[in-house]
């Protein structure tokens, strides 16, 4: 096998070809106040990478095939690679998981807040914003355990979910608001 490959050389410049067209290609951009040097370089070797993209593109055996082999499974391997929610352990369902997901994210931001309030470094306009979190928070937090149990004791749950997607999308705001404030 290495004979073969050696014999034909064809194949080394090909490999040549794209380790420097990958280099080239990789080159960043010249600034716009950057050395004269540098921008002259650049459009050098993208000129000659052209050139020799258009002198032997169409020579090199089975490049139209090797590049639909290594497509297929760069397409196969993107769709598996689609991003999945897990539920936490515990959760009754995707909506109770994700509400708790939210309330997490809440008590972070003010457990964080809290800490800031309490060195000084929190802004003072900030105050109303996070009494405003806070309580909407503890509305949430009621309202997702009203879903919880609602759901755990198999009563009619549409009500409680409708409540707790509007409290959710409440906390969700205010806790944006809260951010744009800081």
């Amino acid at each position: 096998m290495f004979e073969f490959v050696t014999q034909h050389q064809f194949w080394t410049a090909v490999v040549i070809y794209w380790i420097f067209s990958a280099a080239v290609s990789s080159m960043p951009e010249p600034a716009s106040n950057g050395s004269p040097g540098y921008l002259w370089l650049f459009r050098f070797l993208h000129s000659i990478a052209g050139n020799i993209t258009t002198a032997f593109g169409s020579k090199i055996p089975g490049l139209k095939t090797f590049v639909l082999v290594l497509t297929i499974p760069l397409m196969l391997a993107t769709s598996a690679c689609a991003a999945r929610y897990t539920i936490h352990p515990g959760a009754l369902s995707t909506t109770d998981s994700a509400a708790y997901d939210t309330l997490l994210i809440a008590q972070a931001t003010i457990d964080q807040a809290r800490v800031e309030f309490e060195a000084n470094r929190l802004p003072a306009g900030t105050k109303p914003a996070l009494e405003a979190l806070i309580e909407s928070y503890n509305i949430t937090r009621t309202s997702w355990l009203a879903y919880r149990g609602a759901v755990s004791s198999n009563v009619p749950s549409d009500i409680y979910f409708n409540k707790l997607t509007k409290n959710l999308t409440d906390l969700s705001n205010a806790i944006r608001i809260f951010k744009e404030g800081k």
